[in-house]
């Protein structure tokens, strides 16, 4: 239960540019056993550098869920990745091509 709503702040701080927040976060989440957790430990992964965030679909894909929501937390995922240019734990907080 608690994996839920520590991935649904992992999300609330990636889209806000709080990379290292999101980490601590999605790194609670990962505790847990439900689906929540498994897509943790994949999202996990590619925050770390550890797998490129263009490969991560195909495993989130495989992760039991419903489709939707699984395409949906990718897409949220690769949106902030590229839009703050994540390379944790050295990132930049401004968007890309800020001014």
């Amino acid at each position: 239960m608690m994996e839920e709503f520590y991935f649904n702040a992992y999300e609330t701080e990636l889209i806000g540019g709080e990379i290292g927040r999101a980490h601590h976060f999605l790194s609670k989440s990962v505790k847990g056993k439900g689906f929540y957790a498994e897509v943790s430990k994949v999202l996990l992964s590619a925050i770390e550098k550890r797998i490129e965030p263009e490969e991560i679909e195909d495993e989130i894909l495989r992760i039991p869920g419903e489709e939707l929501e699984k395409r949906a937390i990718y897409f949220r995922f690769l949106y902030s990745y590229n839009r703050y240019d994540v390379a944790f734990p050295a990132y930049d907080t401004k968007r890309c091509n800020d001014l």
